[in-house]
């Protein structure tokens, strides 16, 4: 089995907007050339690099786990922008127990599992660190809350009782495999070309619910576009949470296909596992969010929404009140000083408080839909006062 150097950058394990953690992986991957001839990246802010070379020339792994602090603290600089973080190095026989033990270093930067000590190391950690939520509850009913007793598990039993999938799991807990399956995600430098060469056979699209060539095919379009550009010149739209459409749609850069996570053994937003800088959780998507509006999705957002007018029938500005409702019933629309459309049916409004406790951060809105003649269809937020139009369905 291999034994590795992982650099964990928590900080870096979620990509956001503007490219800049994208930026600053690719910083630490270059820096980490300087120590050794191959640094592959896992996923985004996981890194890997064999030891055995660089341990020999440097003069073991203890000396080689300090150069890669140092070559990493370059990077990463002095000021309060660092988006780097705390940092961790973990040298261990194989990528799970390597990554386990980056982990585990971030407050102390370094830890070091002695070769053939990976299955000892392994056998004390929760059975949560597997990403497998399934396994891992199903286990946990059982009374298996390690992986040391998971391991312990004969290996017949195992494969009738969890699969092949638990099968893998358990080998890799028990310290015989490396490295789980779909642990690693695709990157620029294997993207580009097909596995088994430029002349590897076409496969089945979606033949037995595997990956389509056609998929296969545009990620390497993709990573190519990115080689030629930059990180942050291809941009993928994700979801979070929210209450309305242009706060729920993201554009991020692009890290290769399924690199939605942060991987086995990553910390979840919100438990105290999570480091990224400053504390923040994700949104995240499934909330709750009070005052979200329903479904369907406006099929336009306007990055500036529009000043619009919304008047009953005796011309009167339709407000909202303290307790959510609409001072009168809405009768004609206008967008940006355009001409009055007549209102034909509404819903709503849905009232949103946010940061309530916040004498600055505080904001007051809501929204409601509005279908005029000539079958328009709005999305209109109340703020300031005022009505504004936010998106526009189809």
């Amino acid at each position: 089995m291999e034994r590795l150097l992982v650099v964990w950058c928590p900080a870096l394990l979620e990509e956001h907007e503007r490219g800049r953690e994208t930026r600053a992986f690719g910083q630490v991957v270059a820096a980490l050339g300087a120590v050794a001839h191959r640094v592959d990246p896992v996923r985004p802010g996981v890194c890997a690099l064999p030891t055995r070379g660089p341990s020999r020339y440097f003069g073991g792994d203890e000396a080689l786990a300090r150069l890669v602090l140092q070559a990493v603290a370059a990077v990463g600089g002095s000021d309060d922008t660092d988006p780097l973080g705390a940092i961790g190095v973990g040298i261990a026989d194989g990528l799970f127990a390597a990554v386990l033990c980056a982990r585990s270093a971030v407050a102390a930067n370094a830890a070091i599992v002695p070769p053939g000590q990976s299955p000892a190391f392994l056998a004390r950690w929760p059975v949560d660190a597997l990403d497998r939520p399934e396994l891992a509850d199903l286990l946990r009913r059982l009374g298996i809350r390690t992986l040391g007793r998971f391991a312990a598990l004969p290996g017949a039993q195992v494969l009738a009782r969890f699969g092949a999938d638990g099968v893998a799991c358990h080998r890799v807990a028990g310290g015989t495999e490396g490295e789980l399956p779909g642990f690693r995600l695709a990157s620029s430098r294997t993207a580009s070309t097909p596995p088994g060469g430029p002349d590897a056979p076409v496969r089945q699209p979606g033949f037995w619910g595997g990956t389509a060539e056609a998929d296969a095919r545009a990620a390497r379009a993709v990573a190519h576009v990115q080689g030629l550009l930059h990180a942050e010149a291809v941009v993928r739209g994700r979801l979070q949470g929210g209450r309305g459409p242009s706060e729920r749609a993201r554009l991020i850069p692009w890290g290769g296909p399924g690199c939605d996570g942060a991987g086995p053994g990553a910390p979840r937003a919100g438990t105290r596992g999570d480091h990224r800088r400053g504390g923040r959780d994700a949104r995240h998507p499934g909330g709750p969010w009070p005052g979200r509006v329903p479904p369907p999705a406006p099929v336009v957002v306007l990055t500036r929404p529009l000043p619009a007018v919304l008047v009953d029938v005796g011309g009167h500005s339709v407000g909202v009140t303290g307790a959510g409702m609409l001072t009168a019933a809405p009768a004609r629309l206008s967008v940006g000083g355009q001409a009055w459309a007549t209102v034909t049916a509404w819903a709503g409004p849905w009232p949103s408080d946010e940061r309530w406790w916040s004498t600055r951060g505080r904001r007051r809105q809501a929204r409601m839909q509005v279908l005029t003649t000539g079958g328009g269809a709005h999305l209109l937020t109340r703020e300031g006062g005022g009505w504004w139009l936010e998106g526009v369905y189809d």
